[in-house]
């Protein structure tokens, strides 16, 4: 009952330990990697298919598209910013005299913007 283990013979046990853990854990990684291939044929089907209809919704909004709706969300833009302010101010939307709005880049980062 008292064997003892010397010291090579626990680094040897603790070197196959090791291995066997690695082995199981690279062959489930081989399994999760199959499992993505067969997953990610059937989503590009449906992707390519859902390209193409947006595509030809997209056609659809550029011919629907004119100056008329353009100028119908502008007026719509300026009368949300004027209710944003005036919420901000206390102030009624009447008494706001909103003289020119100024379009900003989105490509600019925040410091930048803040220094115009």
């Amino acid at each position: 009952m008292g064997e003892y283990i010397s010291m090579s013979d626990a680094l040897v046990i603790s070197a196959f330990s090791m291995a066997a853990v690695f082995t199981v854990l690279i062959m489930i990684s081989f399994l999760i990697n199959g499992l993505k291939m067969i997953g990610t044929t059937e989503k590009k089907m449906v992707k390519d298919e859902n390209k193409e209809l947006k595509q030809r919704q997209e056609s659809k909004e550029k011919i629907t598209t004119n100056r008329d709706t353009e100028d119908v969300l502008e007026e719509e833009l300026v009368a949300v910013i004027a209710a944003a302010v005036a919420a901000n101010l206390g102030l009624n939307i009447p008494d706001i005299r909103i003289k020119n709005i100024k379009r900003i880049p989105q490509d600019l980062g925040p410091w930048v913007s803040s220094r115009r």
